[in-house]
């Protein structure tokens, strides 16, 4: 439900040229290089985009395995980097910090194979035979609330404790999207790579129950087939952020009624009696999830239930499960006892230790400065808007005031489970269920708590992405972003503010958007809480939007869908508008738009670039430069953009959010 700007392969692709993959693995995961000259490198006025990283795209490979690569790329190899030296300090030192000492313990018991093979998957066992012994779908329910609340892994299930969006001063009990295994359904349904990796990992969990290999192999595709069903009644991602489509209050009692093919009471049983009401979010998937919870699909309901077991824990299981006989070195097994603490087990413990030793409070007050500035810059915009009248521009400069930044990381975090160390007898497996059944309970315990803290965290500090979250009206800028493969003061503040400035508008910009502006300043929706003539010329400027961006080619033939982007369209220059407002002298606002196309230089393959297309809420990473400067007033000021170029747009139509 939430905007995210910076996550690793958003919005990723771009004009020509499109590079292909390595024919070989690199040893390390940087992208290699290889000169492209069949590009000429365009002229400004023509591909500002394609002008400044001309360099970047034609010298840039894809690295293996991987579909693109883009300058925020850069970030999570510089994070990848930071994390491993990071790590290994925890492991060889002594420190008695509770997260320095839990991720220590995570290194040690994650590379003590003799005791995670002795343990094996006996800690698994008691919700394996639950599953397995289950008779009909209600005792599947009761294994499933096993499942849930002592392993913390959902299935066809799947609860959320959130803000109620229709009151924001209240938390809700949302039933979520099931648990698709890390597969979008475009994903899933769109190319194959879903399907066959789910088919993949749904024979191996499969060989614990001893079965023929035939069996396994038959079993796998009866789940797939059932999967890909559901899949295809889900509602597109493009409306993820419909309160309309994702907003279906129930009672108990209607809940009931809505599933009857599931024991609701059974499964609601989970919270206690803290349930007045249930909202579904996707209610498609909800109608089909009930039509084939059914005894004829009890195997195969069964049997993607254990796969969603062992996706949560495949990585801790024993390595003669999982490693096949394959030759694994010492060096590769201290590189996955990295890669697991940080992004399985302790992924917030982990996380905060990063920021701490990264997020200075020289380095926070920079980041704070900024954000006045850009907040003092949007006010300005907004006092001078020609399309609110007095009463919006008050509204909307409360909203602005009330928006809450979370930047860096949680001081107050603290850890919902014990990690138990090796000396008293802990293991990784056992631990890994402590974690995630703690932090389930952990997010559940907010259910009945009274009023919402708006400025809970619900992102690691190494998650490389920025979120606005219209619900509470916050803003969260983790730390990773401040890192210097994002924020690099050798570069220059007006560089820096068109990467780090521009995170930070765009988000904040969010809060204006097209589904933004339909939330009060504590995050209800109240799509009346502007007035109806501020609505309708809203309404006009979003029109423009649509024509604007709906009008332009990627790679000379394909349109861009500007409807489905708006918001995020929106948001890019709502951005850049607040960034130009703080900057007249030519060369810096030059410095400026050139911070913003290199934050989006990037390349894909051009298969993945149609997928993206058809599904991703956000313009291609050409667009979003390209379009964002040519409706700036100042992008002509700074590089002397004529009428007979390219990018030129008549003052006249140049379409602005403020």
């Amino acid at each position: 439900m939430r905007k995210k700007l910076l996550a690793l392969v958003l919005a990723a692709a771009m004009l020509v040229p499109l590079a292909a993959c390595s024919p070989e693995e690199p040893e390390m995961p940087m992208p290699s290089v290889q000169q492209n000259k069949e590009w000429t490198k365009p002229a400004l006025g023509e591909n500002f985009y394609g002008y400044i990283n001309y360099d970047y795209l034609t010298q840039t490979q894809i690295p293996f395995g991987e579909s693109g690569t883009s300058t925020f790329d850069e970030i999570g190899y510089a994070l990848k980097d930071d994390l491993w030296e990071l790590i290994t300090q925890c492991a060889q030192g002594d420190s008695d910090d509770v997260f320095d000492s839990a991720i220590r313990e995570c290194y040690w018991q994650y590379l003590d194979l003799e005791t995670r093979e002795s343990v094996g998957i006996a800690p698994l066992m008691p919700c394996i035979s639950a599953i397995e012994s289950a008779q009909t779908t209600d005792e599947l329910v009761k294994a499933l609330v096993l499942m849930y609340q002592q392993y913390g892994v959902g299935s066809f299930f799947q609860f959320k404790v959130d803000t109620d969006m229709y009151d924001a001063s209240s938390y809700a009990l949302t039933l979520f999207n099931m648990n698709t295994c890390g597969n979008m359904k475009e994903n899933f349904t769109l190319t194959d790579r879903g399907p066959q990796k789910m088919g993949e990992d749904m024979e191996k969990i499969l060989e614990i129950l001893d079965l023929e290999p035939q069996e396994r192999k038959q079993r796998a595709k009866n789940v797939v087939k059932l999967i890909n069903e559901i899949m295809l009644s889900i509602t597109d991602s493009k409306y993820n952020d419909s309160v309309e489509l994702h907003y279906f209050p129930y009672s108990k009692k209607e809940f009931a009624a809505l599933m009857t093919h599931v024991d609701t009471d059974t499964l609601l049983s989970m919270f206690g009696d803290n349930v007045k009401r249930i909202i579904v979010y996707d209610q498609p998937q909800t109608e089909k999830i009930n039509e084939v919870f059914v005894q004829e699909n009890l195997r195969e309901l069964k049997d993607y239930s254990l796969l969603c077991l062992y996706e949560q824990y495949a990585s801790a299981l024993p390595p003669s499960f999982y490693e096949n006989g394959q030759k694994i070195t010492d060096e590769d097994r201290m590189k996955n006892a990295t890669i697991y603490a940080a992004g399985n087990l302790l992924v917030e413990e982990v996380g905060i230790a990063y920021a701490r030793r990264m997020c200075s409070e020289e380095l926070l007050g920079e980041a704070n400065e900024l954000l006045t500035s850009l907040k003092q810059s949007c006010r300005e915009l907004i006092q001078n808007s020609e399309r609110l009248s007095d009463d919006g521009k008050s509204k909307i400069l409360k909203k602005l005031d009330s928006i809450v930044f979370l930047i860096g990381y949680n001081k107050n975090y603290q850890m919902p489970f014990e990690m138990v160390p090796r000396s008293e007898g802990g293991n990784l497996l056992e631990n890994a269920i402590a974690a995630a059944s703690g932090t389930l309970r952990q997010k559940w315990s907010k259910l009945g708590s009274g009023t919402v803290d708006r400025s809970t965290w619900d992102m690691a500090p190494t998650d490389i992405n920025a979120v606005y979250n219209p619900y509470v009206n916050s803003v969260t800028l983790p730390a990773v972003m401040l890192s210097k493969a994002a924020y690099d003061p050798e570069k220059g503040y007006y560089f820096n503010l068109g990467r780090l400035g521009y995170m930070l508008a765009h988000e904040m910009n969010h809060a204006f958007d097209s589904n933004g502006v339909m939330f009060n300043e504590i995050g209800t929706y109240d799509p009346q809480w502007l007035s109806e003539e501020d609505h309708a010329a809203y309404k006009e400027i979003q029109k423009q939007f649509i024509d604007f961006y709906s009008k332009y080619k990627l790679l000379e033939v394909y349109n861009i869908d500007g409807e489905k982007t708006l918001y995020e369209n929106i948001a890019d220059n709502g951005a850049i508008q607040c960034l130009t407002n703080m900057v007249d002298d030519k060369e810096d606002l030059q410095q400026l738009f050139e911070g913003v196309a290199y934050g989006w230089a990037s390349i894909m393959q051009v298969s993945d670039v149609l997928i993206r297309l058809s599904t991703d809420v956000h313009s291609p990473a050409e667009a979003r430069v390209n379009e964002v400067a040519a409706l700036n007033d100042k992008f002509y000021v700074a590089f002397d953009i004529k009428e007979t170029d390219a990018m030129y747009v008549a003052p006249e139509d140049r379409v602005k959010v403020w």
